[in-house]
C-alpha cells in the first residue's frame, strides 16, 4: 500500500486552526505517511514542539524555504516516542476537570470548582498548561482560555501559591531577577492607582501639577519595563517551545502586545497633557490605568505561580547559564541584578 501525503496550506488561517489542523492530521498518519505543509514563515516552533513530543520519531525535510512561501514535508516514522497511556489518561482527567469549569453554569460554578479543587492538589503548573496547550489545538481559542485560566487560578489559588513559594533560587538566577522585577513593577502600579485617585481630587491641571509630573514619571517607568517583557519572549519563550510547549509562551506574548500598546498611549496622553483641557485629560488617562492596574498586577500573578515554575521544571539545569546571557545583553528596567551591582561596587573602588 501507497504512503499517504496529506497536504496543508496554513497561510489563510489563524494560529489557533493552524495548530487544530496540523495536530488532527498528524495524529492520523500512520508510520510511513507524510505531512506536506505550505506556510508562510519558518514554522520552526512546530519542528521544536515534534521533537519534544516524538523525539526520532519524524523526519524533517524543507521543499521550499521562503522567503515568502515555506513548503515542509514532515514523515511520520514510527508511532513510538508519545506520552504513555497513563501520561494521556492523567491528562485528559484535568481536560475534563477544566472543561467542567468552561461549561459550569452560574449556579453549578462554586461546586465545579470544588470538584476541581480537590483534583487540582496534584496537578503542577507544568501538566496544567499541557492540558491548557491541547485544549487550544482542539479548537477552544487563546481568548476563552485566558478566561477559563482566570476560573481555575482561583481554585488553585493557595495551592499555586506554596508551590512557588517553595521554589528557592539564587538572587543572580533569571527567575528570581524576573520575580524582584516584579515587586518593583507591583509597587509602581499601586503608586500609579493612587496617582488617578489624587488625579481626580484635583480637578484642574493648576492644582494637580505634581501628580501629573508624577503620572509623567510612572509611564515613563513602564515603558522601560518592556525590556523585563523582551527578556521572557527572547530568552525563555523559546527554551520552552523547543520542549514542547508552544501555547502557553503565545498566550503571554499577546498580553505583552496589548500592555505595550496602553503603556505607549498613556505615555503619549501625558508628555501631551495640557494640550487638552484637564477633564479631556482625565477621560483619557483614567481607562488605560484601569486597565494597566487590574490586567497587568493578574499577569503577573500569572507569571510567577503558573509560568515561571513551570519554566523552572521544563528546562535543562545547563539551559539556564545561557538564560542569563542573553538576560545580560538584552539589559535590565528597574534594576540591576545583585551580582552585577557588586561588579560595578567593585570596578568603582579598585578606580578610586
Amino acid at each position: 500500500m501507497e504512503n499517504k501525503i496529506v497536504c496543508l496550506d496554513l497561510r489563510q488561517l489563524n494560529m489557533t486552526e493552524r495548530h487544530t489542523k496540523i495536530f488532527k492530521a498528524w495524529n492520523e498518519l500512520k508510520a510511513g505517511d507524510s505531512l506536506m505543509i505550505t506556510n508562510d514563515h519558518d514554522p520552526k516552533p512546530l519542528q521544536y514542539l515534534l521533537t519534544a513530543e516524538s523525539k526520532d520519531t519524524f523526519s524533517w525535510e524543507y521543499k521550499k524555504a521562503g522567503p515568502e512561501e515555506w513548503v515542509i514535508q514532515i514523515k511520520k516514522l514510527s508511532s513510538s516516542g508519545v506520552p504513555s497511556l497513563n501520561e494521556k489518561a492523567k491528562r485528559e482527567e484535568l481536560k475534563q476537570v477544566l472543561k467542567k469549569l468552561h461549561e459550569a453554569t452560574p449556579e453549578d460554578l462554586e461546586r465545579a470548582k470544588k470538584e476541581a479543587e480537590a483534583y487540582f492538589k496534584d496537578t503542577d503548573p507544568k501538566e496544567l498548561a499541557l492540558a491548557e496547550q491541547e485544549l487550544i489545538q482542539e479548537g477552544v481559542s487563546r481568548q476563552e482560555m485566558k478566561r477559563l485560566c482566570d476560573v481555575h487560578l482561583e481554585v488553585m489559588k493557595g495551592q499555586l501559591g506554596a508551590k512557588a513559594k517553595s521554589l528557592k533560587l539564587p538572587a543572580a538566577h533569571p527567575l528570581t531577577i524576573l520575580k524582584d522585577e516584579h515587586r518593583i513593577i507591583k509597587r509602581n502600579l499601586k503608586k500609579l492607582k493612587k496617582t488617578l485617585d489624587n488625579l481626580k481630587i484635583a480637578g484642574s491641571f493648576e492644582k494637580a501639577k505634581r501628580h501629573v509630573n508624577t503620572l509623567k514619571e510612572l509611564s515613563h517607568f513602564f515603558l522601560e519595563t518592556e525590556k523585563h517583557h523582551q527578556r521572557e519572549e527572547e530568552a525563555i519563550f523559546p527554551r520552552l517551545v523547543s520542549h514542547g510547549i508552544v501555547e502557553p509562551p503565545e498566550i503571554f506574548k499577546e498580553d505583552h502586545v496589548e500592555f505595550k500598546a496602553k503603556k505607549s498611549n498613556l505615555n503619549e496622553i501625558t508628555m501631551n497633557a495640557k494640550k487638552n483641557n484637564f477633564k479631556e485629560f482625565l477621560g483619557a488617562v483614567s481607562p488605560i490605568i484601569e486597565f494597566l492596574t487590574k490586567n497587568l498586577e493578574e499577569h503577573i500573578y500569572k507569571e510567577d505561580n503558573i509560568l515561571y515554575p513551570m519554566t523552572y521544571e521544563t528546562l535543562e539545569k545547563n539551559e539556564w547559564k545561557d538564560v542569563r546571557k542573553k538576560f545580560d545583553a538584552i539589559g535590565y528596567c528597574c534594576f540591576a541584578p545583585a551580582d552585577l551591582q557588586k561588579k560595578k561596587t567593585k570596578r568603582k573602588l579598585k578606580k578610586g
